[in-house]
């Protein structure tokens, strides 16, 4: 079952992650941290993204993955400053801007 924990500042909405957990088949976790715009800059999408690699690691992931969308710089740059590498790139049917598709480097997985 994917994780879904929605993040409250006071009683306004900041943003929320979601966790993929590993399965039988694939010891890979899919961990996604989302900060709505008007609140990046401070320190949330970093809180938020520690909480889902926690819970990503307590169900057993190995590999940790995320995705961004390709039009998300700062995303990508959170990503990226965080160990992630690019995997693969992709278009969902009738998009115009691709995903990304990252993984966390091995021995950041377990830190």
């Amino acid at each position: 079952m994917h994780g879904l924990e929605v993040a409250y500042l006071d009683e306004t909405l900041i943003g929320c992650t979601t966790v993929r957990p590993p399965t039988s088949d694939t010891p890979v976790a899919t961990v996604i941290a989302r900060v709505l715009p008007n609140h990046g800059g401070q320190g949330l999408g970093a809180e938020l993204y520690e909480r889902g690699l926690a819970q990503a690691r307590n169900l057993g992931a190995e590999v940790i993955e995320t995705v961004v969308l390709a039009s998300n710089t700062d995303g990508l740059r959170f990503a990226q400053q965080r160990g992630f590498v690019k995997t693969d790139e992709y278009l969902l049917p009738g998009e115009t801007i691709p995903w990304l598709g990252l993984r966390l480097q091995a021995d950041e997985v377990t830190r």
